[in-house]
Order: C-alpha cells, then sequence, then structure tokens
C-alpha cells in the first residue's frame, strides 16, 4: 500500500467511525510509516460541532455562525488488511 492508499483508507475510516457526530473538512496533517510495526500512521484534523461552547441565541439563529472543534486524531493503518486500523486523540505538540 502506498502513501496515498494509506490516506484515503484513514480518511474513509474516520469518517465512517465518527458518522453520527456531523464531523466536516477531514484534513491530511501528518503521515509517517513505522517500518517494525507496518504501519502508517496519519494524523488527520477535521471539524465537528462544539457542544460544550456556549453561544450567543442571536449568533445561534444565523447561518453565518456555527460553532466548530478543531480536533486531531491519529489513525494506524496497518498493511496487513486482516489487522484492525486504530484511532487515537492526537494533542498537538505531542509526538
Amino acid at each position: 500500500m502506498d502513501v496515498k492508499q494509506a490516506v484515503s483508507k484513514a480518511k474513509r475510516y474516520l469518517a465512517e467511525v465518527f458518522s453520527d457526530e456531523e464531523i466536516s473538512d477531514i484534513r491530511l496533517e501528518e503521515v509517517e510509516y513505522d517500518q517494525v510495526d507496518k504501519t502508517w500512521l496519519i494524523t488527520l484534523g477535521f471539524l465537528q460541532p462544539d457542544v460544550e461552547m456556549p453561544v450567543d441565541r442571536a449568533l445561534r439563529r444565523t447561518s453565518l455562525h456555527r460553532p466548530v472543534r478543531h480536533s486531531y486524531k491519529l489513525v494506524k493503518i496497518p498493511e496487513n488488511d486482516n489487522d484492525v486500523p486504530s484511532i487515537k486523540t492526537r494533542i498537538l505538540g505531542e509526538p
């Protein structure tokens, strides 16, 4: 599997797992290949509604304002199709 295939697979997997959470704008942030584990480590960023952020009611009614949270996930895509991919939260500034 080449890097483009791994990234495409990671984006599809992330979208499927989070399909009920209204994520959008999935973007590639980082790619690394782990030679030892034979896995692709792919960091993806995306937007999702922020239910914790208080929003003024007047702003909430406008289509120009939609509270979002930038999230980052590390998706591990194994070379072996029999192995299950994994997703972990990626905090910026941490390896």
